[in-house]
């Protein structure tokens, strides 16, 4: 008496698919998005790593460019006495003393 209707639903991926397959200019608008989404996605990712290995290298110039001064500092001090020493010995004909040049004086 009563006739089962059998009636199926349609599966919503074969319909999604189909239609993509009918009409091609969504199919390409669809590949094209896609494409452009994840471009943007690599791009951002490479220039965020760009910018880290930029501050990780002006992080280092500036270390380095301390440790540059410290050594200009360094240089003038050990120059200056160098310096010192050259005239004293050219110019004064100064020298050292031996430990025979040397005299204890005590004090009462």
């Amino acid at each position: 008496m009563s006739k089962k209707a059998s009636y199926r639903q349609p599966n919503l991926f074969i319909e999604i698919i189909k239609g993509l397959g009918a009409n091609k200019i969504t199919l390409a608008l669809l590949v094209v998005i896609f494409v452009s989404s994840l471009s943007a996605v690599q791009i951002t990712h490479l220039s965020r790593s760009q910018l880290i290995k930029q501050d990780s290298l002006l992080q280092e110039r500036d270390e380095l460019d301390l440790e540059w001064r410290y050594f200009l500092v360094e240089e003038e001090f050990y120059s200056q006495h160098a310096r010192i020493e050259e005239v004293a010995t050219s110019q004064l004909e100064m020298k050292r003393p031996t430990s025979q040049d040397e005299q204890v004086i005590i004090l009462r």
